[in-house]
């Protein structure tokens, strides 16, 4: 330390006003968390902020003495890393600090340096103020603990301690008592929050920031303010240096070791140190490294393993492959071993990836490589891992052949897939009998293959039959039979049987811990509130999923994918947020190369629409592109049928050609899916119709076929259909003179959207109808105002948590109607003029609406409705 010569009062005077001016400069701009200060431990006597350098620990602790100042209180502040007089302790200075800044005129008088302590001590026995000490980058120095225990065990509560170690390890013996909170990285970490607001990004890019930092917040700071993100983070000088010299020089170079070993694991534990680099005393460390230099945590679910930083763990690897390069496969290899050991067989094939090395695949058993593949869905892992295996071993051995198969299927290659299954068949000799595969692995595959190449009729077939032949012995293969057929149901639109199937698939993947399928059961759950149109109950399922321990969003990216793709949708519809870029590149990723036919198409045109919105309409036609030719590459029928009529959609409403205008559109013969699945296609086909003869003027085939694609939506539940429907008829109704009738079908459309949250469709629709009919503008500009009432719905929030529509409320959906324009204040006169009915009407339907919600006048039933959910 770098101390000055003097030692008398007035340089202690000089140097509390350097602190003075030090506290303002560390805190000033600096982002205030109430939850490091005492105001989020009232009953705490001393706050001990124990991390590594980087943690922002000294901005802290000034910002715990401004909080004091701010409440009145008295407040002494050291920084002991600056310059202060030489030959005085730690504890001495400190003393000195609290009897010159409680008592200035007493201290003046004093010149015995051991009489400083006892007379701090006495000034702080008797306050009866409130005052707070504030010490920055305390060493591990006797003298000044004992001093520090002193104050916090001796003194009132009117005194307390804010205290930052300067060195890893220090202060232990003031961090075991009662009264003292230790602060730590995790508490220190910022929160995605903070970091957004602290680096000042966009929203995506402060994501990744955050995920690959672990909310360290040295690391988000210098990740901010360079152009990298994500991963690459790792490799900035500054931060490199940062770790080499300030994290890592404060550590021994046999803990260093230690934790360079530990960062090689894929799960931190003593015993998995001990065996894969052949040590005997990795516990004493490992503990040390988290309890005294804070660099490593223990896991919330598992107490012997322990968690590293990413970055920290990924610039530790780096400096590994250095030290250790011709030993590399050595050291994985043990490691792949010792979880071939623990039957961890997911981590086994993260090591072989990280090694390149796919020999590990023939040492898999049949059972743990079919549960990997189809219990656990590493779909994304095994699928780069299966790639390096030769066709020759894959053959000879049926469980890797079969495991391909499943995870060609997911990857929309159906074809090879079947291939594969074929040629196992000849390869063998002859078809798979019972003794080959008892469990029907091979058949289970098959089965529900069919689906992922929308044969969903005989897929559902082929999974019932199977689960009456080999359900009972194979309960994993019967979770995900059930599964399948369950997904089938969201698929076909079956609502009145899907709650049945999935809990009936529920009981018995949770008797298997089946996390696939409980993916795909969530998925199931949100794809059929999609295809119902109910956005708020779609929000409801996506965050259900996401809590839900069994669906293992978080540990899948199989499932998290999946999921996401759908989240895109709920978010597009949302009248006054554009998901940002990186969120629709991600779900278009996953889609187009895992995803089933509604899963793919349903995030398409959600893209689309969102690039259209942008104006950026070249892009929207090359995604479409890029979706027709994967279905005619995968053969997916029903997706080439669906891109054909959204592109004619896309070119009507950007005023494009494109050449498959003249294709014909799908025929009653051409549809031999399900059967609604077969009417959605029929109501869209029939709608596409419509908007063309609307365009030309033929209001007469406009009409008909208008009410046609609204009774098949309607007959499909398709309640969004039902709105593009309504409005398109709206508007031919309106260019044939019957007005009243048009406003009508508006008004229905305008409250089905809100009561959904479908927003966008109305909007989207709105747009649509604008370009291709401009006579019909006139109409739409009178419903422009409607919309943006409630685009923005005030009660957004609950209408997240709970239904719109109550369904056991004892008012009428017509009522509901009546309450939410009154809850926007308008008159009696104008809800009659909006939902195109008397005065009178309006009056009889309030009578009933306060007979049903016992209210005694419209502002309490508008409240009463309001707390029920049904506003």
């Amino acid at each position: 330390m770098i101390t000055t010569s003097s030692a008398a009062p007035d340089d202690l005077a000089d140097f509390v006003d350097r602190m003075d001016t030090r506290r303002k400069k560390l805190a000033q701009g600096c982002l205030r968390r109430d939850r490091l200060d005492f105001a989020a431990h009232p009953g705490a006597k001393c706050l001990l902020f124990k991390a590594p350098r980087g943690f922002g620990k000294s901005v802290q602790i000034a910002l715990c003495a401004q909080a004091a100042i701010d409440r009145g209180e008295d407040c002494v502040y050291l920084d002991l890393s600056s310059f202060w007089q030489e030959g005085v302790s730690e504890a001495e200075f400190v003393a000195r600090a609290i009897v010159a800044v409680l008592a200035p005129k007493a201290f003046r008088g004093m010149q015995a340096r051991p009489s400083l302590k006892n007379a701090a001590l006495r000034l702080l026995l008797g306050r009866k103020e409130p005052v707070t000490i504030c010490l920055d980058g305390v060493t591990d120095i006797f003298t000044i603990q004992r001093f520090l225990k002193t104050i916090t065990l001796e003194t009132p509560e009117t005194v307390r301690l804010a205290v930052s170690e300067r060195l890893p390890g220090t202060m232990v013996t003031l961090s075991v008592l009662s009264d003292v909170v230790t602060i730590g990285p995790g508490e220190l970490s910022f929160t995605l929050d903070e970091t957004q607001s602290v680096l000042s990004v966009e929203t995506d890019r402060a994501e990744k920031i955050f995920d690959m930092a672990g909310g360290w917040p040295l690391l988000c700071t210098l990740a901010g303010q360079s152009n990298t993100s994500g991963e690459a983070i790792v490799h900035l000088p500054e931060i490199q240096a940062y770790f080499e010299n300030d994290v890592l020089a404060q550590v021994s170079r046999p803990l260093r070791e230690c934790l360079v070993n530990a960062s090689w694991l894929e799960e931190i534990t003593a015993e998995a140190c001990d065996y894969v680099f052949k040590t005997h005393d990795s516990a004493g460390k490992l503990a040390e490294l988290a309890s005294l230099n804070s660099l490593l945590t223990t896991s919330s679910d598992r107490p012997n393993c322990f968690e590293l930083n990413p970055t920290l763990r990924a610039y530790l690897r780096n400096r590994f492959i250095e030290e250790y390069g011709s030993r590399r496969s050595y050291f994985l290899k043990r490691i792949a071993f010792w979880h071939w050991r623990r039957s961890e067989h997911r981590l086994v094939v993260d090591v072989a990836l990280r090694a390149q090395d796919h020999n590990w695949a023939q040492r898999l058993t049949d059972q743990a490589l079919l549960d990997l593949a189809l219990r656990q869905g590493e779909i994304e892992a095994l699928t780069i891992w299966f790639t390096g295996i030769p066709r020759a071993k894959l053959f000879g051995m049926p469980s890797l052949a079969i495991g391909y198969a499943w995870v060609l299927f997911f990857s929309q290659r159906a074809g090879e897939a079947h291939d594969i299954l074929e040629k196992l068949n000849t390869f063998r000799g002859a078809a798979l009998t019972a003794q080959d595969d008892p469990n029907g692995w091979a058949e289970l595959v098959r089965s529900i293959g069919l689906a992922t190449h929308d044969a969903l009729k005989e897929s559902d077939e082929s999974c019932a039959a199977w689960i009456d032949t080999y359900g009972l012995a194979n309960p994993v293969g019967r979770a995900a039979a059930q599964t399948c057929r369950a997904f089938i149901a969201a698929s076909d639109r079956q609502f009145s049987v899907l709650s049945d199937q999935i809990a009936s698939a529920t009981v018995v993947s949770g008797a298997v811990r089946h996390r696939y399928a409980f993916g795909w059961l969530a998925a199931a759950g949100v794809l059929a509130r999609l295809l119902n149109g109910d956005i708020h109950g779609a929000r409801r399922e996506i965050r259900s999923a996401q809590e839900n321990e069994n669906v293992a969003y978080k540990r899948t990216p199989f499932v998290k994918g999946m999921i996401a793709t759908m989240e895109l949708q709920i978010q597009a519809e949302d009248g006054s947020v554009t998901p940002d870029e990186s969120t629709v590149q991600e779900a278009l990723d996953f889609a187009l190369e895992f995803g089933v036919t509604d899963v793919v198409w349903n995030t398409v045109r959600t893209a689309y629409e969102i690039y259209i919105r942008q104006g950026d309409t070249s892009r929207a036609f090359l995604l479409l592109e890029r979706c027709r030719l994967l279905a005619k590459e995968s053969g997916l029928k029903r997706l080439g049928m669906l891109v054909r009529l959204g592109t004619e959609v896309f070119a009507m409403g950007t005023r494009t050609s494109t050449a498959l205008a003249a294709e014909p559109l799908p025929s009653d013969e051409d549809l031999p899916f399900l059967p609604n699945q077969n009417r959605a296609i029929q109501a869209e086909s029939a709608l596409l119709q419509a908007s063309r003869f609307l365009r030309d003027g033929k209001l007469g085939l406009a009409e008909r076929q208008a009410r046609k694609a609204l009774s098949d939506f309607t007959a499909v539940k398709d309640q969004r259909g039902e709105i593009r429907a309504e409005y398109t008829l709206a508007a031919t109704l309106y260019l044939m003179g019957e007005e009243k009738q048009a406003q009508k079908r508006i008004a229905e459309a305008n409250h089905k959207a809100q009561q959904l949250g479908s927003f966008r469709t109305l909007l989207n629709r709105h747009h649509f109808l604008r370009v291709i009919c401009p006579d019909s503008r006139a109409l739409l500009r009178q419903t422009a105002i409607e919309i943006s009432a409630f685009a923005e719905p005030p009660n957004k929030a609950q209408g997240d948590q709970c239904e719109i529509a109550d369904r056991s409320a004892v008012i009428s959906q017509k009522q509901v109607r009546v309450l939410q324009y009154a809850a926007l204040g308008l008159s009696n006169k104008e809800i009659a003029a909006r939902l195109h009915i008397t005065e009178d009407t309006v009056k009889w339907h309030f009578k009933k609406v306060m007979r049903g919600l016992k209210a005694g006048n419209r502002t309490e039933a508008v409240l009463i409705a309001r707390s029920r959910g049904l506003i």
